[in-house]
């Protein structure tokens, strides 16, 4: 199987722009793992990477690195190797719907997808959308509403971030009410009460409503001036002693049976419990050390799961946490 790999922030999907130094570390992380993974499978893949030429090449033995340069059309090269490939294995943000466009091109090329397909990530994309889904099957979720200026949520400070964001960007935290009508004529943005609480995160396998949890992570988000800043994750930093988190999986599975393969769930920790704040529909930086911190290829899963329509059995194996860093603070 020829397998086309894209990170979209590193292979070449920016490449008329600055690339976002966190970003790119980010996204680096994500890919050079996930080909990680998937050389490590005994399957004869062939892999083809998309990359930035401003970038090195991918130092793997067995791919097939394909530059993107300033004057390349990046979609005309992604189109053009997915219609050389079998399947096509996209990770780029939801915003803007650029991961929602990646998974389509797929699909409509009638290419195997290794990532969710496209009617899932149009509905993760909208931290709104996705969390009224989530409330309508009675998970715990964090009010949100929209940014209109009519209504706002409980509470006395605020997290004012866009509907479709992806990680820590755009975000901005309000302590008064008269400090959100500086936001209220900005299209796309979502109002949700400053929770307390521990970061954390699930990684999940997906399939047509059901789900296979593999770690529970904690987040490293430090306060940076009215914003936050993800330094980075302890990936199986807890057990999900109790099954409890699977189980709030496998509600998740049920209220969004479009989700397939990899995703992400993120999690506020409170003293009445986890409370979901969004899905992510794609590979999350969590899946940085998945594999080491659980002894399981994820990958390989996924794989299983196009042949099979099978998620992998419960492990009992409990594996080591694995720490993640984005961003070094001078203590470090």
């Amino acid at each position: 199987m020829k397998i086309l790999v894209l990170e979209y922030i590193t292979g070449g999907g920016m490449r008329r722009e600055d690339i976002p130094h966190s970003l790119s570390i980010e996204g680096e992380m994500m890919l050079n793992a996930l080909v990680d993974d998937l050389l490590a499978l005994s399957m004869g893949l062939e892999l083809v990477v998309l990359r930035d030429d401003r970038l090195p090449l991918l130092p793997h033995d067995g791919i097939k690195n394909v530059m993107v340069g300033v004057t390349d059309t990046f979609m005309t090269a992604w189109t053009h190797w997915i219609s050389r490939c079998d399947a096509a294995w996209p990770i780029a943000p939801e915003t803007g719907g650029i991961l929602e466009q990646l998974c389509l091109d797929v699909e409509i090329a009638g290419k195997a997808l290794l990532a969710c397909p496209s009617v899932a990530v149009r509905l993760a994309a909208s931290k709104l959308a996705t969390v009224r889904r989530l409330a309508e099957s009675g998970l715990p979720v964090v009010e949100t509403v929209a940014m209109d200026g009519c209504h706002l949520p409980t509470g006395n400070a605020f997290v004012v971030k866009p509907d479709d964001g992806v990680g820590c960007e755009g975000i901005a935290v309000i302590r008064e009410h008269g400090q959100l009508q500086a936001h209220a004529n900005t299209e796309g943005l979502i109002v949700q009460p400053l929770l307390e609480g521990e970061p954390a995160s699930l990684s999940v396998l997906f399939a047509s409503g059901k789900a296979r949890l593999l770690s529970c992570n904690r987040q490293s988000i430090e306060r940076a001036g009215d914003g936050f800043i993800l330094k980075g994750c302890v990936v199986n930093a807890f057990p999900d002693a109790d099954g409890s988190m699977q189980v709030l999986a496998e509600k998740v599975a049920l209220a969004m049976p479009e989700l397939w393969g990899y995703a992400g769930i993120d999690l506020m920790m409170t003293e009445n419990g986890p409370v979901i704040l969004e899905i992510n529909p794609r590979l999350t930086t969590s899946y940085a050390g998945l594999r080491l911190a659980t002894g399981e290829n994820p990958a390989g899963s996924v794989l299983d799961l196009l042949k099979t329509g099978q998620l992998p059995a419960y492990s009992t194996q409990t594996g080591k946490p694995m720490r993640i860093d984005i961003v070094k603070s001078c203590d470090d």
